[in-house]
Formats: C-alpha cells, structure tokens, sequence
C-alpha cells in the first residue's frame, strides 16, 4: 500500500475516536435545579447540619475517557445555613472575617443581636465564597459504563480554598449520565485547621459548646451540558 494511502487510512480511522474524546463543559446548576451540597458539623452536644442554597460553577470533562477535567465549585458563604440563627452567624464570623485585620474576631464574637455581621470593616465578611477546583480526573472504572445509566467511580485531583487558604487534596466521587448532562455525588472531609480557620467556643447556660475541626461534605451535583 502506498504510504500516503496508509497514511489517509490510519487518519480516517482515528478520527472518530478524536471527535467522541472531545472534551464537554457543563454547568452546575444551582439547588433551585436540582444540586445539592451540605456540611455536617460535629459539636460537643452533637452535630449540626448545614446547608448551601447558593452553588454555581463549571466544569469541562471528557465522558469518553474520564480523564483530565477542569473547572471550579463555588459555595457563597452567605447562603450556607444551618438553623438560621446564632450559629449561621459564628459559621460566617470563622469562615468570612480576615482575623489579621485588626477586629475582635476570634477574641470574641463580634455578631451583633440581629446575628448579622457589619457591612465593613475590620470584622466585615473579607472571604465570601468556599471554592473547589478541579485539577485532574482520573477513571477507577470503565468510562464506557458511563452510557449505561451505571455510576462510574472517578478519583479527583482538587484544590479546596476556604478561609482564603487553598490546599489540594484528592477526592472520590461518582459520576451518573442523566441525558446530556452528568450528577457527581460524593463525600469530602475538610479540617479546618488546614486553612486557618478558628470557630471560637459559645456559651449556651452553663455549657461552653466547642465545635470539631473536621467537616463533612457531602454533595449531589447536578451538571448540565453548555453549548459552545
């Protein structure tokens, strides 16, 4: 066979297989459409779930190969609530306030009597969103059960970034095709320490309730597919 046509031929069949590993972008839909995500938070009392209610974020994946994948998760921190009272507000005085700013924060707490924290400031909100980046992918099983409604396990190289401190860390998580678009559940734990966040004690009576150092998050993310 001549080398040209060798050459045409091997070209012709590697193309299909080009064209289906061509990466995909998605959009995280927010819980209004059907995402998920809360943080179970371990108290001395017990444990306190809360709940995010702004998520937003994109991701580029490529579903034929599970591999690679890029994008960002973007949690507000101000629509993460729990019993809507005192304790949304420490949560955010922990996560929120630059403590190197110069306020009272966490010497003491510094949410006023409306559990709100003031606009500006030194103990204003300087870290408003918990975000998570998506490094790298790779598939733990066949990516073709993908197209058989089956759930697929990838394991993630992701950057957390809370507190304005980013540290990486790998997670597993579980990819379901939902007609054109992909939900990713899973489960993750983040220690605060790591990035420096303090959750000061709080007195109720006489008890002084303390908060643990690891959260965990678990999350069901619906992804939908954006048209370039």
């Amino acid at each position: 066979m001549h080398p040209r046509t060798t050459a045409g031929w091997l070209l012709a069949l590697l193309l299909p297989v080009t064209a289906l590993a061509e990466p995909r972008s998605y959009r995280v839909v927010s819980p209004a459409e059907g995402s998920k995500a809360e943080a179970v938070v371990v108290y001395s009392l017990g444990t306190h779930t809360q709940v995010a209610q702004d998520i937003r974020g994109e991701v580029t994946l490529d579903t034929a190969t599970l591999a690679g994948g890029s994008g960002a998760v973007v949690v507000a921190i101000a629509g993460i609530h729990g019993d809507g009272g005192t304790r949304d507000c420490h949560m955010r005085e922990a996560l929120g306030i630059d403590y190197a700013a110069g306020g009272r924060f966490p010497k003491e707490h510094v949410c006023d009597a409306h559990d709100a924290l003031p606009a500006s400031g030194p103990e204003a909100v300087a870290f408003p969103d918990i975000r998570l980046e998506i490094l790298g992918a790779r598939p733990l099983d066949d990516p073709g059960l993908l197209g058989t409604g089956k759930p697929v396990r990838v394991e993630l190289d992701v950057r957390w970034t809370v507190h304005g401190v980013s540290k990486p860390q790998k997670e597993l998580t579980r990819l379901v095709q939902e007609g054109n678009g992909l939900h990713a559940r899973g489960r993750s734990t983040v220690v605060l320490a790591d990035h420096g966040v303090v959750v000061k004690a709080t007195r109720v009576l006489f008890a002084e309730i303390k908060v643990g150092d690891a959260v965990t998050v678990t999350y069901d993310l619906r992804l939908v597919s954006v048209a370039r």
